[in-house]
């Protein structure tokens, strides 16, 4: 059991390393964007982080493997599940954000005006008979 300990004990610094990449992501997208944007962006970090990092971790653990080298093996394949965990739970929240919000990233549709307001058919006609009159002024004699 102590040696269980142990080697969960290895994979402290990268969650907090983890942990500290994200809280900042989302402050930062949440105070100049919004929440559901910093969501998003965050997903995304982390789907791209967590899968880079997976592939660098089982690429040294399958190194360490052919060299025999087992305490390289024991702590890298320990960070190759963390990652691994995390791209999971990653994506789990992509469904979820997705889910509950289906319309994200969609193009915004241009509102098509059904009845011009009274002040803005007003001006059309200022400008109809302004220009009216402004022609008729610097018509040629």
């Amino acid at each position: 059991m102590p040696a269980l300990f142990a080697r969960l004990s290895r994979i402290v610094p990268l969650l907090a390393v983890l942990a500290f990449i994200a809280a900042v992501i989302y402050i930062v997208m949440s105070f100049r964007y919004s929440s559901e944007r910093a969501k998003a962006t965050l997903i995304q970090v982390f789907t791209w982080l967590t899968g880079g990092l997976s592939v660098i971790f089982a690429l040294v653990t399958i190194y360490a493997l052919f060299e025999q080298n087992i305490p390289v093996i024991e702590l890298f394949a320990s960070f190759l599940g963390t990652t691994l965990v995390g791209l999971a739970i990653t994506r789990i929240c992509n469904a979820v954000f997705k889910r509950n919000h289906p319309h994200y990233g969609e193009e915004v549709a241009r509102a098509t005006i059904i009845n011009e307001s009274i002040a803005s058919r007003f001006a059309e006609a200022f400008k109809r008979a302004l220009g009216e009159a402004l022609k008729d002024t610097f018509k040629r004699r």
